[in-house]
């Protein structure tokens, strides 16, 4: 066979043109998917970038309370609310971060039931909408207390004719939105405390003073405070008393023996007096404590005195009546003297004697007595009488026997107007009371 006619090698040929043609053709279609891939994402951003560009932007959540204090109690209710400025309209989902959310809301309300102090704390929110997130918002901080208690003042303390009596109450923490009501405390022995009456227009007032009108005996006022719809109510104040020291028929108050001043381990006697069963008798001390007499034998309290038995008492019965109210004074001091005058007002034209008497010595002779603080009598007998009182000589009593001076005591006269008696009697505590402090 000659070398022109030797074959040829077409198959090798062509699996050499195959590979080429494979490599080429693969690597169009590498290219080919991967500018599909890219034109696909590039499809898929502009679409969600030209979504983001349509959407308006909202600024920074707000957090909102409803009502809107900061400042609430135990039982109240309140709404924790989101507000986006700008979003309106949008379907949002929310986020919280509280104090006490085991289970944060996806809602722009979180409403607080029945609030304890582990809802104290800070709230904040954001929303949520596709793929856009807003920011957080500024933390709102929520701080819940016990149940406040009301502080009631009365003024004056002590009741002068003609005078209105001033009820204020205060609310710790105030704010808007508080409404007052306002009632007469009645004795409830059976409870020991006191049953509660409101007042005329007493519901409700916008202000947190009352005024009463007309006011002649002892009495006892409460308050208390409510806000919110429905309403949230405060706890009662502790009562507060305005004492009269006019005696009247329907119960009564005597002391024995008959003297304001009393020197310690003194035996002394203080008797209900009305046509009651029941009695008791109150007592409202130096530093504010109202108690009942320890030792109550039917309608007597017998006290051996001690320095803590500086109060005002009065007697309460089992229907609801309020005696007069005096002043008991003790002293602790054995070296110096006491002033001896009546408890109860003395009626304008009758006589009272006033006396000085130690611990160890009751009669005493070159007695000094001075009527608001201006010298009227150095007496050698001892003994300050004035024969036929008049409004002139109300005032403040004291003596002084060899350098000794006993504590000031006022002396109230009561004056016949037609037909209806009526006496003077300011803050005989606290105006006593500062002068026996200021002597220890």
């Amino acid at each position: 066979m000659s070398g022109s006619d030797e074959p040829k090698q077409p198959l090798k040929v062509k699996s050499e043109i195959n590979k080429t043609e494979i490599s080429e053709y693969l690597k169009e279609e590498s290219t080919a998917a991967e500018e599909q891939e890219e034109t696909q994402f590039t499809t898929q951003r502009t679409a969600v970038m030209s979504q983001l560009q349509r959407l308006v932007i909202p600024s920074k959540p707000t957090v909102t309370l409803q009502p809107s204090w900061t400042q609430i109690y135990s039982g109240e209710t309140v709404t924790v609310r989101c507000e986006i400025q700008g979003g309106e309209g949008a379907q949002w989902t929310y986020e919280w971060r509280a104090a006490k959310l085991n289970t944060p809301p996806t809602s722009n309300e979180y409403r607080i039931i029945r609030a304890t102090e582990s809802d104290s704390g800070g709230y904040s929110c954001r929303g949520r909408r596709d793929y856009f997130f807003s920011e957080w918002s500024d933390i709102i901080t929520l701080t819940v207390s016990y149940e406040p208690r009301p502080v009631l003042t009365v003024s004056p303390s002590w009741l002068s004719p003609g005078a209105s009596v001033t009820l204020n109450c205060e609310v710790e923490h105030p704010s808007a939105g508080w409404s007052f009501y306002w009632y007469k405390a009645v004795p409830d022995l059976s409870e020991k405390s006191y049953s509660y009456e409101l007042l005329p227009d007493g519901s409700g007032t916008a202000q947190d003073s009352y005024i009463i009108h007309g006011q002649t005996h002892t009495a006892g006022y409460v308050c208390r405070a409510g806000r919110g719809d429905p309403e949230y109510h405060t706890d009662h104040s502790q009562p507060k008393f305005v004492w009269s020291a006019d005696v009247h028929s329907a119960a009564s108050l005597t002391v024995s023996p008959d003297r304001v001043q009393h020197f310690t381990s003194d035996s002394v006697s203080l008797t209900c007096e009305g046509n009651f069963p029941e009695w008791r008798v109150r007592k409202f001390s130096e530093d504010g404590r109202l108690s009942d007499c320890r030792r109550m034998t039917g309608s007597t309290c017998d006290i051996n005195t001690s320095e803590s038995d500086t109060a005002v008492y009065w007697c309460e019965s089992g229907s609801g009546e309020f005696s007069s109210a005096v002043n008991i004074t003790v002293q602790n001091d054995g070296n110096v003297s006491i002033l001896v005058s009546p408890v109860h007002p003395v009626t304008e034209g009758a006589s009272v004697s006033l006396s000085c008497s130690l611990r160890t010595q009751k009669i005493l002779s070159n007695v000094f007595f001075y009527h608001n603080d201006k010298l009227i009598q150095n007496d050698p007998r001892g003994e300050l009488k004035i024969s036929a009182v008049s409004k002139s000589d109300e005032g403040f009593y004291k003596c002084q026997y060899s350098g000794r001076e006993s504590a000031q005591s006022w002396m109230s006269v009561k004056v016949t107007v037609s037909g209806a008696d009526s006496s003077s009697s300011p803050v005989w505590l606290i105006v006593r009371l500062v002068i026996v402090v200021a002597m220890r």
